[in-house]
C-alpha cells in the first residue's frame, strides 16, 4: 500500500508496479509416489510447484538468461522458502498417475511484489528495467602452483564472466585510469593436492578480493568438498559456491564505480502511513529542492528513495541539520562518497480511543458491548485496551490503521488477538504483529482467520506490540466500486 500509494506521487518506477501489490503465476510439479502414500505424494508435489511458481515469476523481474545463469543463488537464497513471497494459492487440477507411479499438480499463486523486488536487491542483482551503467573491472588471476600447470586462465574468466553479467560488471584489460579496481581470485593451498595423480578428495578454498590503490575494500571466500580433479569442474563448482554470498563485494564495487552526479539517497523508516511518507517528502523537496527522486531499495519496513537535488551537497546538509518536523526525528546524517544517508525515525504520540455510544446496527447482540470506536481522523498510533472490543473501518484500499497494545510481561498468560468482521468487503485487509522495533512477529489475512495467538514464551521481553491493519495489495489506480470499505471489531484478552 504504501509503495503504489507512493510512486503514483512520485511517479518514478517501472509501470508494473503501479497496477497492484502483488503478480500471480502458475506452476506445475510432478513427483514419484512410493509406497502408494499419496498424500506425501501430494505435499510434495505442492512444496515442488511452489518452487516453480517462484523461478517462473523471477522473468518478471529478469532476463531469461540471467534466471539461468543466477539460478544457483537464486535456489540457494529465496527460490527454497516460495512460501516468504507467496500471499495465496489454489490448486488448479491435481491427479494421480497410477501407471507411472507419479501424482501431478497444477497451481496458481499471488505473490508480493515487493518482497520479490527487496529479495533481488538484498542480492544486489539489477532488474530487467533498472538503469544501472555496467561497471567494468580488471581480474587478477592465482599464481598458485595447481593453476599455473592447469593453464586455464581463459576458462575461468569466461566462467566468472558468465556469472558476472547479470550484475553489468565487465571484466576487461583496459585500463580507464591509472590505477583501477581489481578483482584478485586466489585458491587456497589444498588446491595443490589436485596435483597429485591419486588424489581421492579435498576440501578447496576460493576468495575473491576487491582491491583499490593497494588497500582491499572487500572480499568473500567459499569452500566446497572437491572429489573431481578435472579443473573446469573444481572452477564452476567453487565459483557457484562463490557467488552465493559476494553480493556485499557487489555492492562495493558499485559504491567505489559512483560518480559525484549530486545524488541524495533518503531512507524512510516505519512510516505509520503512506500520508504521513507524502507530507515528509513534500516538507523535505521544499527545502532542498528534490528533483524526481525514484525508488532505490524496498524492505519490509523501509523505503529507499533517490535523487538529485538541485543544490549543492553543503548546502544540503545544512538544509537537512536544521531540518525539523514534530512527527519525524533524525537518526542519522552522513555521507559516503556522492551519497547522502539521512535515516529518520517517527515520533511515537499516541493518540486516544472515542468511547463507543452504541453498537453498530449489524453488531449480534450476543456478543460482547463495543467499547471504543476509531475517531473520523484515523491518523497516527491509537492505544488499544486489553479486555475491550473496538470498533473501527478501512475508509479504502490505500488507509491503515496502527495500534500499541502493552502487555503485562509480569503476568505469565498467553494472549488472543481476535476480531469480528462486519458487513461484505471486496477488500482483503491484512493484520500484521510487530514488536517495539517494528519488526514482525506475525500476519494474518483477515478474511482467512479470526484470532492471533500470542504465547508467553514468545512475547517481547517489554511487552510492548504494534499492530497494523491495511488492505493487503494497497492503493489500485481506478479501482472503484463497491464495499470498498472494510470494518471490523477487534478485541485482546488472555487466553
Amino acid at each position: 500500500m504504501r509503495l503504489v500509494l507512493f510512486l503514483l506521487i512520485l511517479g518514478s518506477w517501472c509501470q508494473g508496479l503501479l497496477a497492484q501489490g502483488v503478480v500471480s503465476e502458475r506452476g506445475q510439479a510432478a513427483v514419484r509416489v512410493y509406497n502408494e502414500n499419496y498424500v506425501r505424494a501430494r505435499e510434495s508435489a505442492i512444496v515442488t510447484a511452489k518452487k516453480d511458481i517462484l523461478t517462473r515469476t523471477m522473468t518478471q523481474f529478469l532476463k531469461p538468461e540471467d534466471v539461468e545463469q543466477l539460478y544457483p543463488v537464486l535456489e540457494n537464497r529465496l527460490l527454497n522458502e516460495p512460501d516468504s513471497f507467496i500471499e495465496s494459492t489454489r490448486v488448479i487440477e491435481e491427479f494421480a498417475d497410477d501407471k507411472a507411479q507419479e501424482f501431478f499438480v497444477v497451481m496458481e499463486a499471488r505473490l508480493y511484489r515487493s518482497r520479490i523486488i527487496g529479495g533481488l536487491q538484498q542480492l544486489a542483482i539489477p532488474l530487467q528495467n533498472d538503469l544501472k551503467q555496467q561497471v567494468s573491472i580488471r581480474l587478477h588471476f592465482d599464481d598458485s602452483e595447481w593453476f599455473v600447470k592447469a593453464d586455464q586462465e581463459k576458462l575461468l574468466e569466461s566462467m566468472l564472466q558468465r556469472r558476472l553479467a547479470p550484475y553489468r560488471i565487465l571484466l576487461t584489460e583496459e585500463q580507464e585510469n591509472s590505477d583501477p579496481p581489481v578483482f584478485d581470485l586466489r585458491f587456497s593451498k589444498a588446491a595443490e593436492q589436485l596435483l597429485n595423480e591419486n588424489f581421492s578428495s579435498a576440501t578447496i578454498g576460493i576468495q575473491l578480493l576487491l582491491q583499490h590503490q593497494g588497500q582491499t575494500l572487500g572480499e568473500v571466500y567459499a569452500q566446497r568438498l572437491i572429489s573431481n580433479r578435472n579443473a573446469g569442474f573444481v572452477i564452476a563448482v567453487l565459483l557457484d559456491q562463490l557467488m552465493l554470498d559476494w553480493a556485499p563485494l557487489i555492492r562495493d564495487l558499485r559504491q567505489l564505480q559512483r560518480k559525484d552526479d549530486g545524488q541524495l539517497r533518503i531512507e524512510v523508516l516505519n512510516a505509520p502511513s503512506a500520508d504521513m511518507e507524502d507530507e515528509l517528502f513534500r516538507s523535505v523537496g521544499s527545502q532542498i529542492g528534490w528533483n524526481k527522486p525514484k525508488l532505490h531499495m524496498l524492505t519490509p519496513y523501509s523505503a529507499v528513495y533517490q535523487g538529485r537535488p538541485e543544490q549543492q551537497h553543503s548546502a544540503i546538509f545544512e538544509s537537512l541539520q536544521e531540518f525539523q518536523e514534530s512527527r519525524f526525528r533524525s537518526r542519522e546524517l552522513g555521507r559516503d562518497q556522492a551519497t547522502i544517508f539521512w535515516r529518520l525515525d517517527w515520533n511515537e504520540s499516541l493518540q486516544s480511543l472515542t468511547k463507543a455510544l452504541e453498537n453498530p446496527p449489524d453488531w449480534p447482540e450476543m456478543k460482547p458491548i463495543i467499547d471504543w470506536t476509531l475517531p473520523e481522523n484515523q491518523r497516527g498510533i491509537f492505544y488499544l485496551p486489553i479486555e475491550s472490543s473496538v470498533y473501527a473501518e478501512l475508509s479504502n484500499r490505500g488507509s491503515s490503521h496502527w495500534f500499541f497494545l502493552d502487555l503485562p510481561k509480569e503476568v505469565k498468560a498467553n494472549w488472543k488477538i481476535s476480531w469480528n468482521v462486519l458487513g461484505s468487503t471486496k477488500l482483503q485487509p491484512e493484520i500484521f504483529l510487530l514488536d517495539s522495533k517494528r519488526k514482525r512477529i506475525n500476519q494474518q489475512l483477515m478474511m482467512k482467520k479470526k484470532a492471533i495467538t500470542i504465547n508467553y514464551e514468545n512475547m517481547p521481553e517489554n511487552g510492548k506490540l504494534f499492530l497494523r491493519i491495511s488492505d493487503e495489495i494497497g492503493y489500485i489506480k481506478s479501482s472503484v466500486g463497491g464495499y470498498q470499505s472494510f470494518r471490523y471489531v477487534i478485541r485482546v484478552e488472555k487466553k
